[in-house]
């Protein structure tokens, strides 16, 4: 749990502006504005304690939702479950993207076809029939799709109201 009250902590920091008003100071944090009351010392030392105390009951605050034993307890752990791995997942797709000699980002055909909203057989016809534009071929001899093709082929269909 210290990772985590470490994590917000930071979070909090980078997250809380401090600014001195006359009487007081005033916070923004995030969006929103709260003003708090006379406070002696420097207002940088005070947003570090406050980040502190914030992270501390939000931490408190995670432990508890997530030791919850009742079925909405459980549903919240799933529900956390499915968004860690949809991030973790996301985070794999981050990778450098192969480019063209023009700089141009490179799609697989399971990428464009996950983009189009087709199978990747579909995606692979299309690229036979010259609907994707110019495709490329990997040293291992996979179609490789411009991007800007895919987004080209993507909107002029979708103002057409097909897929195909």
């Amino acid at each position: 749990m210290d990772d985590v009250l470490l994590a917000l902590e930071h979070a909090f920091m980078h997250h809380t502006e401090p600014h001195a008003r006359r009487g007081g100071v005033a916070l923004k944090l995030a969006d929103l504005d709260v003003s708090v009351r006379p406070l002696s010392g420097d207002i940088d030392d005070f947003a570090v304690e406050l980040s502190k105390r914030l992270a501390e009951v939000a931490c408190f605050g995670l432990a508890t939702a997530l030791t919850d034993p009742s079925p909405a307890g459980t549903r919240m752990r799933m529900e956390l479950i499915t968004t860690l791995a949809r991030i973790e997942a996301s985070q794999g797709l981050r990778k450098e993207r192969p480019t063209d000699a023009s700089g141009e980002t490179l799609l697989t055909t399971a990428e464009a076809a996950a983009q189009l909203g087709m199978s990747r057989p579909h995606v692979s016809m299309l690229c036979d029939q010259g609907k994707l534009g110019v495709v490329t071929r990997s040293e291992g001899g996979h179609r490789r799709i411009r991007q800007a093709a895919v987004d080209a082929y993507r909107k002029t269909h979708a103002a057409a109201g097909t897929a195909a």
